[in-house]
């Protein structure tokens, strides 16, 4: 039998209570949705851009480097939003100066790191451009010419391969090496390789390696050096990295935690040092006692610690190494060498400069004390020559570093007048380039293909990285069928799909090389081109190997 009792209502104050807390749960999230919508509005409107966009490429010749003419965005989120363009040899600079007019001119080169790459100003702002601008009215009869070479997380013995392989063949008559601090801990592999989470003896730059009898040499960038990370980034970092390049006011809300609160522990590299140290005895000579605090704290021990530990008097060992073969070069290419350091070296009587003029003067390196010309404008470097939230030079950083240099070449401008500099010869990758180039083709199409023994090789001029975007295919026919694997025997060819950063590839000077290997079996005819990430086909040539006929390009 059914009840007719009803349960008793709440009373009317508790009904009323709910309500009322309902009602402002509503507001409240009304309101912070209101807000975000709001912020998110006006950081969009404030910011051209959320997201920074650095396209790189990997060279078995210099190690990374940015992709040829290619657009790069660079942001902090809170100080500037830049757009420029790489050159066609890889650099945020303008497009390199013609070996005959550099060879007529005084012509000063810049290497270095993120100081030199500058993402954060236009080029237009850059100091080897001001440089280049106030000389022509202060020093018009030198005829003083300007290049950049940087790329950020590079230190000297890092940077010697783009000496070698961009600056040498222009014959410069001042070479300026830009000196930051981390540049100490980039010359040395392991404290190198545990800023990069990376394996020290797989990094992806030129480097330098230490033998059993003491002798530092170069090693060449790694092949794998990517696939050889020690650390993985966290759950909290993808969802971080995902939302700040969703949203402007989730870019800034991180940038401004970033600035305000950074972190002041890092297992992940804790437990790296342990694995180093377990590797050899002399990793573990080194990191014996030394325990870090955070990745970005790795190189503040050079400026801030007097009494070093073992592994950061061994990264000296390395400076003074990568020192001397910048040495070396300028004396054998008759240019003058100069350091120009930068706000967070410091001055005379800070420990970052007093090591670095240490290890500049025993070489006969002048040093330009950055510090010391921006104190005398009457100027506070670490306030005044870089963004609020970020390290680098802002505009008034790249002019007062540009004056410097200026003052620099008007006290000694025998450097211009006097100073001889033999022919050098073109750097490796266009003698490689050319030398492949001189031949005939085995077809032309889109690019020219060309083949050797037991490879391929793709070759175009001009360039560009559009050109290089889109899959590769590669089919080989072989002279007889039962040396294709069992697998292949029904299709009548191997196939050999590869994109472009999978090869030993050069993208410089507006040249795209690639070479890739073919089967050990004898080869009848090739069939290649690339198609669209939809399947259709860009271009297309087919042709027996050893003869010459034309591509069928469209």
């Amino acid at each position: 039998m059914a009840s007719n009792h009803k349960p008793p209502n709440p009373p009317r104050r508790i009904r009323r209570a709910l309500r009322l807390v309902g009602w402002n749960v509503l507001f409240l999230v009304a309101g912070l949705a209101l807000i975000g919508v709001v912020g998110e509005t006006y950081f969009r409107l404030r910011a051209p851009f959320v997201e920074s966009d650095a396209p790189y490429d990997w060279s078995p010749i210099v190690g990374t480097i940015f992709t040829p003419n290619a657009e790069v965005r660079w942001t902090n989120g809170l100080d500037f939003w830049t757009e420029s363009r790489t050159n066609s040899i890889g650099f945020v600079d303008r497009e390199p100066i013609g070996l005959e007019r550099a060879a007529a001119s005084c012509h000063i080169a810049m290497i270095g790191d993120s100081y030199v790459d500058a993402r954060q100003v236009p080029i237009a702002d850059k100091f080897q451009v001001r440089l280049e601008e106030i000389a022509a009215e202060e020093l018009r009869h030198l005829d003083i010419t300007t290049s950049a070479f940087g790329i950020s997380g590079t230190g000297q013995v890092n940077q010697l391969a783009y000496y070698d392989e961009f600056v040498r063949y222009l014959r410069p008559a001042l070479l300026v090496l830009v000196f930051v601090p981390n540049d100490f801990m980039n010359n040395a592999p392991i404290l190198d390789g545990l800023h990069r989470g990376m394996d020290p003896d797989r990094l992806p730059n030129v480097s330098a390696t230490r033998g059993a009898d003491g002798t530092i040499t170069l090693q060449p960038p790694h092949p794998y050096a990517r696939e050889s990370r020690f650390t993985v980034p966290s759950w909290y970092t993808h969802a971080t990295d995902r939302l700040t390049g969703m949203s402007s006011l989730a870019k800034w809300l991180d940038a401004k935690r970033g600035a305000s609160f950074p972190d002041d522990t890092d297992p992940e590299l804790i437990a790296q040092v342990t694995l180093l140290s377990r590797r050899s005895p002399r990793y573990a000579a080194l990191l014996d006692g030394w325990r870090p605090t955070t990745r970005e704290g790795i190189n503040d021990p050079f400026r801030l610690t007097r009494d070093l530990p073992a592994v950061y008097e061994d990264a000296l060992d390395f400076t003074g190494f990568a020192l001397d073969q910048f040495r070396e070069r300028a004396d054998r290419d008759g240019a003058a060498l100069v350091i120009l350091s930068t706000h967070y070296v410091g001055t005379r009587g800070d420990l970052g400069f007093d090591r670095l003029t240490a290890l500049a003067e025993a070489r006969g390196i002048p040093v330009i004390d950055y510090n010391d010309y921006v104190l005398r404008q009457g100027a506070e470097p670490r306030r005044d020559a870089r963004w609020e939230h970020d390290a680098h030079w802002n505009t008034a950083g790249h002019r007062w570093a540009a004056e410097a240099l200026l003052e620099y070449l008007k006290e000694n401008q025998e450097i211009c007048t006097t100073r001889k500099r033999p022919t050098a010869p073109p750097p490796s990758w266009l003698t490689a380039y050319e030398s492949v180039a001189s031949g005939e083709p085995a077809a032309r199409s889109v690019f020219d293909i060309y083949t050797g023994e037991n490879t391929v090789t793709y070759l175009k001029s001009p360039c560009s990285a559009a050109d290089v975007q889109a899959e590769f295919f590669l089919h080989v026919v072989p002279e007889d069928l039962e040396d294709l694997p069992a697998d292949r025997r029904q299709y009548g060819f191997d196939d050999a799909n590869f994109r472009y950063g999978n090869t030993a590839a050069l993208a410089f000077g507006g040249r795209c090389s690639m070479e890739y290997p073919l089967p050990d079996y004898p080869v009848a005819r090739i069939r290649t081109g690339q198609f669209t990430p939809a399947g259709d086909q860009i271009w297309m040539a087919e042709f027996p190997v050893g003869a010459v006929e034309d591509g069928q390009g469209r």
